[in-house]
C-alpha cells in the first residue's frame, strides 16, 4: 500500500473580534491507494482538496488520525530531517508552478534531476529525454517568460518527474489551461500511470474521470467514492 489515511481530521482556529472560531477542513477522512493507481478527487473550491494533498505530502500534519506512507507511520508530527526519506519519494505539481526566470528550461530540469543524487551528465541526459517526451526539445534553451501557460506546466511536470519519485500529487494541473494543453497534460499523466507511477490529482475537470482508476468527491471535509 502506498497511502493509508485513517480518520484524518484537520482544522484551524482563528480569532474574530472576541470569538474563537474552529473551522473543520477534513472530517474523519479515509483513503487507501495502491501502487500504480490513478486517483482523481473532485469537489468545489474550499472543500479541502489542497489541504488533503499537503497532508499526504507531509507539508501539513493532521490534527488526529493515522497517516501511513510507503508502509511508514507518519501519524505523529516529525522533524523535517525524519521526513526527508519519505518526501524524496513524492513529487508535487502546484497549480501555478514556479520556474526560475533566469534559468534555461533544460538547466532547470537537469537541476531537479541532480537533486536525486545523480551526476551532471546523467542529469543532462534525463533532461533531454524528458524534453523530448513532452515535445519541448525545441524550447530547451528558452527562458520561462517565453513560454505559454501550457508550456510552463509541461516544463514544471517534467521537472517533478526528473526526480526519482514513486508518488505524484497534482493540484489542479490543468486549471488554467486551454483544451489543447489540457489534453497534452492528461495524456502525459495517464502514460505515467501505465509506467507504474502512483498518481493523485485534485481537479474541477470532471470530464477526465474516465481516465482514473477511482474517483472521489471531497465536499467540505467529507470524502465520498463516486462511480467506479
Amino acid at each position: 500500500m502506498v497511502i493509508e489515511l485513517k480518520e484524518i481530521h484537520y482544522s484551524f482556529t482563528r480569532k474574530m473580534k472576541n470569538q474563537v472560531i474552529i473551522k473543520e477542513i477534513l472530517q474523519g477522512l479515509n483513503l487507501s491507494v495502491t501502487k500504480a493507481e490513478f486517483i482523481l478527487i473532485t469537489g468545489p473550491s474550499g472543500s479541502g482538496k489542497t489541504t488533503l494533498l499537503q497532508i499526504i505530502a507531509t507539508m501539513l500534519h493532521q490534527k488526529t488520525g493515522e497517516r501511513i506512507l510507503f508502509g511508514k507511520n507518519h501519524s505523529d508530527e516529525q522533524s523535517t530531517q525524519d521526513l526527508i526519506p519519505t518526501r524524496r519519494k513524492i513529487g508535487y505539481l502546484f497549480q501555478q508552478p514556479y520556474l526560475p526566470p533566469k534559468m534555461k528550461i533544460k538547466d532547470f530540469i537537469a537541476l531537479q534531476a541532480m537533486l536525486s543524487g545523480i551526476g551532471i551528465k546523467s542529469a543532462e541526459e534525463r533532461a533531454k529525454s524528458l524534453l523530448t517526451e513532452f515535445d519541448m526539445m525545441n524550447f530547451a534553451n528558452n527562458y520561462p517568460q517565453k513560454l505559454s501557460g501550457g508550456e510552463k506546466q509541461r516544463i514544471a511536470l517534467a521537472g517533478v518527474l526528473a526526480k526519482d519519485i514513486q508518488l505524484l500529487l497534482l493540484d489542479e494541473p490543468t486549471g488554467s489551461l486551454d483544451s489543447t494543453n489540457k489534453s497534452i497534460i492528461w495524456e502525459a499523466i495517464t502514460d505515467l500511470k501505465e509506467k507504474g507511477l502512483t498518481i493523485i490529482a485534485v481537479t474541477h475537470d470532471v470530464s477526465i474521470t474516465s481516465l482514473s482508476d477511482k474517483t472521489y468527491e471531497l465536499n467540505y471535509g467529507i470524502l465520498t467514492r463516486k462511480g467506479k
